[in-house]
């Protein structure tokens, strides 16, 4: 389950919404104003970006599918609130496109840890 923490209020709560495995998401990141922020997750050993939408406690996964394991473990927000994450695994960057509700990875190809 996706587990909300509310900043603002003070509370959490999980979500309706089931994803099997663990270690599925390790890094996210809010986008957006305030308490009705989206939440980003870059996935770790998940094949899917999660999309948290904070006011309608509801969470799905983007189209685009990434294999592997211990991908991502590293997001930051940046231009055009946009959402870059540093490979932990992966060999490229991963840019989830908050606008699009879409993500990819760059062309430059990474080797070694």
């Amino acid at each position: 389950k996706v587990l909300k923490i509310d900043t603002y209020a003070g509370s959490s709560n999980q979500l309706t919404e089931t994803y099997s495995g663990t270690d599925q998401y390790k890094s996210c990141v809010a986008v957006g104003p305030d308490a009705s922020a989206t939440v980003w997750c870059a996935p770790y050993s998940a094949d899917k970006v999660l999309k948290i939408d904070t006011s309608a406690d509801s969470s799905t996964q983007l189209a685009e599918t990434y294999s592997g394991s211990n991908l991502y473990a590293s997001c930051v927000s940046g231009i055009s609130n946009n959402v870059w994450c540093a490979p932990y695994s992966a060999d490229k960057v991963l840019k989830i496109d908050t606008s699009a509700g879409s993500s990819t990875q760059f062309a430059e190809t990474y080797s070694g840890s």
